[in-house]
């Protein structure tokens, strides 16, 4: 039997109850990261002579090099943040970084900023990016909530838009995906190396659950990665959220057209009147299972992000 919903209940019993099943259990990825990389090693791979990509420490982090010193796309959890540095510094043989750019507001990327901000790094970010960062972030109704960023380790170069960087002779070009993972996505395009980051759009070679708590649904999730699309060809070479494995642009278009097909379907669902434990028992992604992965996450989210936006009315 479906059990419909209704915007008037979804309001008043929804988002509260549904927070608590969201980033506090691991969902998204600050939380699978926390739990994953406690005692994962860090591996820097060479992208090119410039840039380098560190995995292993939460999000994946690259780094460019160039005369005035490094610039830090993400920067792992805080907890890993002094390995990720003194890597990225050993490696690329240089003494201090000058700028971050924080791809969103999730603890597994923005572990560096508290370092960088007191050594006065420019940190890029949009502009909602600086506002979660900026507040306690409350994804469970019982539990703890994620504690805000002290003034120093704030982004203080935000935009809502996006912007360019000349990074050592190239363009580093970065831009908003909007309501994607989050509601202050930015991907970072590497001009010259062709390499395009990400950010958590694109988890890599898993579900990619957007975290509608704080402005990401599924459908966001599908335009960003139209907008990734565009900037790619053959031979650009795409870091994901996670892995150290690069993702190709038709990998890209692949995973797209999936996530677009489970969209409509549980678009579908919701205005039929199903509540999640109908829509999983349809089983949408079955046939995505063996190469992403168990979906029920990742369905359940994505179903909860359509309710502030399609439930209907009572």
């Amino acid at each position: 039997m479906k059990t419909p919903i209704d915007r008037r209940r979804f309001l008043r019993n929804g988002l509260g109850s549904a927070a608590a099943l969201s980033l506090g259990s691991g969902l998204f990825g600050a939380g699978r990261a926390r739990a994953a990389t406690t005692a994962t090693p860090l591996t820097a791979t060479r992208l090119d002579d410039a840039l380098l990509l560190i995995s292993g420490a939460g999000g994946n982090v690259v780094v460019a090099h160039e005369p005035q010193g490094l610039v830090f796309v993400d920067g792992g959890l805080k907890t890993r943040s002094s390995e990720v540095y003194k890597l990225a510094t050993r490696t690329l043989t240089a003494k201090r970084a000058h700028t971050l750019l924080n791809t969103h507001w999730h603890p597994d990327v923005t572990g560096l900023n508290e370092q960088l901000g007191k050594d006065g790094a420019k940190i890029i970010a949009h502009e909602n990016t600086r506002l979660w960062l900026s507040t306690d972030v409350q994804l469970e109704v019982d539990g703890k909530p994620i504690p805000r960023l002290p003034p120093k380790a704030l982004p203080n170069a935000t935009t809502y838009t996006g912007g360019k960087l000349d990074v050592g002779g190239q363009e580093m070009r970065y831009g908003y995906l909007s309501q994607a993972h989050t509601d202050g996505d930015l991907f970072a395009y590497f001009t010259k190396s062709n390499v395009l980051v990400t950010g958590g759009v694109v988890a890599g070679g898993t579900w990619p659950t957007a975290d509608w708590v704080t402005g990401g649904w599924i459908n966001g999730t599908v335009a960003g990665y139209k907008t990734l699309l565009d900037l790619c060809d053959a031979d650009t070479r795409v870091v994901t959220a996670q892995g150290a494995r690069l993702y190709t642009r038709a990998e890209l278009e692949a995973e797209r057209a999936m996530l677009a097909k489970l969209a409509e379907q549980l678009g579908k669902m919701l205005r039929a009147g199903f509540g999640p434990a109908d829509m999983l028992a349809a089983a949408p992604a079955k046939e995505y299972v063996e190469k992403m992965g168990d979906p029920t996450q990742f369905l359940t989210e994505s179903f909860k992000s359509l309710w502030p936006r399609f439930a209907p009315d009572a």
